[in-house]
């Protein structure tokens, strides 16, 4: 109880001894025009007589005046009418009432009061918080400790009218209002008030709930959280959960106090995604506040690309390079782009891989040359969300002295687990298109060179083909051939009946199935021509009609080695 007194003396012509009061003047509460008296019947042997005799003055300087003389004791309350007509005024009171204690009548004076105008402590909100579940707002305050509080008013300032609630005495309130907490931040505030309903101004420790928003990708599956600060004591910390597919909500991260915004990837097709934000007190391991849960975020269907790898880059049967790639099986593909790094380093996009398409024949590339190919990932939206690691084919380059071969190779990479080893095949023969069987000649390991003997064969072929650690994968080289050339012979008659019967060239290191020829007649018309010229010549024209005898010319390229040779000469047909 809060209240001022004031001693009065009582002048007499004789002697009051007084005993305990048994009436206990209370309060003086400023009610507008009438003023509120209150007091209570203490315990007391004595009994008290007659009614309560009211004096009263209204300020400080004046004397006191009798208001009322028959004011039943037993009421516990006054209304002293019009006290403040026209004005209010700073009035001071006291009781006067007789009591019996034994066979003596005593006169009694009650303490003097004031107007009570003292407000009391004041109450903060310690926290306000949505519940992420059921979507209301919760709020929770520690009580308050003034001796003469009487209830707690609590407003919203969202609300057109924004008392809340009013002469509330609890600790805790739900606010189940229809203002949706995922619409908005909500502003609450709270103030107390004393038995005279003194009441604290509020205003100036708002607490403002956290405003959750989120938004989502479907095509890549991308979350994007942003939410507004808690508002009432200094943020520590905010902490993320998450429920996916109606699964309790878990933490996933924290960020700091002054961070308002997250993101992540949803790995899961078509689940229902949920977040709500926590944000904790500096200072305190207790003391949180949470935001409304996000609306249902539905993620996208299709599974975005991912582990897309280039299985090999290798040389095929034709002496091509050829990328086959490796999808990944679960996910879902707009587009597979095959990009190749050009040895003067500008980027080409050479392929797009249709679906059930898994390797492609770069057949513009000189497999020489060293490349480097990588693969960009579109999902079925068009946005790129993968690519693979670079690869680059092996280029082997021979040279030779008069005793070895030395082999030189780049190194090759692909595969996540490494190359294991380069293995070196060889093939030898004294014709060119006849050197066709390789056999594995020599380990390297990982080295990248090798040097071996000269063979007394003509032609000599080598390759490299690298395996990765699992043994499953493989990456064949360029094929490389030493081919030993000398004179080119060719006969200057044939007989189509007879024992020389075609023309041909022979020598060391040629190639007659690269090698081509036109044959003239004397008047310079073609009567043939031929690429591919391994079965010679008999003496026919192009028709299959066998030519008259008599000279004829011819033109020829003969590859040789390396090189390409151009003859020309005549030759006689006999028959």
């Amino acid at each position: 109880m809060k209240f001022r007194i004031i001693g009065i003396l009582f002048l007499s012509t004789c002697v009051i001894k007084v005993h305990a009061q048994n009436i206990l003047f209370k309060r003086v509460c400023n009610g507008g025009n009438n003023n509120q008296l209150t007091w209570q019947i203490t315990g007391d042997p004595c009994t008290i007589i007659g009614p309560l005799i009211l004096f009263g003055k209204e300020n400080v300087a004046q004397n006191y005046f009798q208001i009322s003389n028959t004011i039943p004791f037993s009421n516990g309350n006054y209304s002293h009418i019009n006290a403040n007509v026209p004005s209010v005024k700073d009035w001071h009171y006291f009781f006067q009432y007789s009591k019996i204690c034994g066979t003596d009548t005593l006169t009694v004076f009650s303490d003097t009061l004031l107007i009570d105008d003292i407000k009391p402590d004041s109450t903060i909100l310690d926290s306000v918080s949505v519940d992420p579940i059921n979507n209301v707002v919760l709020l929770g305050w520690t009580s308050n400790k003034t001796p003469d509080f009487s209830s707690y008013y609590l407003y919203n300032y969202d609300r057109a009218d924004p008392r809340l609630i009013e002469n509330y005495r609890d600790t805790f309130y739900i606010d189940i209002s229809p203002i949706n907490p995922r619409s908005k931040a909500l502003s609450y505030d709270i103030t107390s008030s004393d038995s005279c309903d003194n009441r604290k101004e509020y205003g100036a420790y708002q607490h403002k709930t956290i405003h959750l928003r989120s938004t989502i990708d479907t095509c890549i599956n991308d979350v994007n959280l942003t939410w507004t600060a808690y508002i009432g004591w200094n943020v520590e910390e905010y902490h993320i959960f998450r429920s996916i597919n109606g699964a309790s909500f878990e933490w996933i991260n924290t960020v700091p106090g002054n961070q308002l915004i997250y993101s992540e990837n949803i790995s899961q097709v078509g689940a229902t995604v949920s977040y709500f934000i926590r944000a904790r007190k500096m200072s305190s391991q207790t003391i949180s506040s949470s935001s409304n849960s996000t609306l249902e975020l539905i993620s996208g269907r299709a599974i975005n690309p991912s582990n897309t790898l280039i299985k090999h880059v290798t040389n095929n049967s034709t002496d091509k390079i050829e990328i086959e790639v490796i999808r990944n099986p679960v996910s879902n593909y707009q587009s597979i782009e095959l990009k190749r790094i050009n040895p003067d380093g500008n980027i080409s996009s050479i392929y797009s891989f249709p679906n059930g398409v898994n390797i492609f024949i770069d057949n513009i590339a000189n497999n020489t040359n060293r490349y480097e190919y990588y693969l960009i990932c579109k999902n079925v939206c068009g946005i790129i969300t993968d690519s693979s690691a670079h690869s680059n084919n092996i280029v082997l380059s021979l040279s030779t002295d008069e005793l070895n071969f030395n082999l030189n190779w780049n190194e090759y990479f692909t595969w996540n687990t490494g190359v294991k080893d380069y293995i070196i095949y060889r093939a030898s023969n004294d014709n060119v298109n006849e050197t066709i069987n390789f056999m594995e000649e020599a380990n390297a390991l990982l080295d990248t060179n090798y040097q071996t003997s000269r063979e007394s064969k003509i032609v000599n072929c080598f390759y490299i083909l690298a395996k990765d650690n699992s043994q499953v994968f493989e990456s064949k080289s360029n094929t490389i051939c030493f081919i030993k050339t000398g004179k080119i012979y060719y006969p200057n008659a044939i007989v189509p009946d007879g024992i020389n019967s075609r023309f041909t060239f022979v020598g060391e290191g040629i190639d007659l199935v690269a090698s081509s020829i036109q044959i003239y007649n004397r008047w310079g018309n073609e009567v043939y021509n031929k690429i591919d010229i391994s079965t010679g010549w008999n003496g026919v024209d192009n028709n299959g009609n066998e030519l008259t005898s008599g000279v004829y010319f011819f033109m020829a390229k003969v590859k040789t080695g390396n090189e390409t040779k151009e003859i020309s000469g005549n030759i006689t047909i006999l028959r």
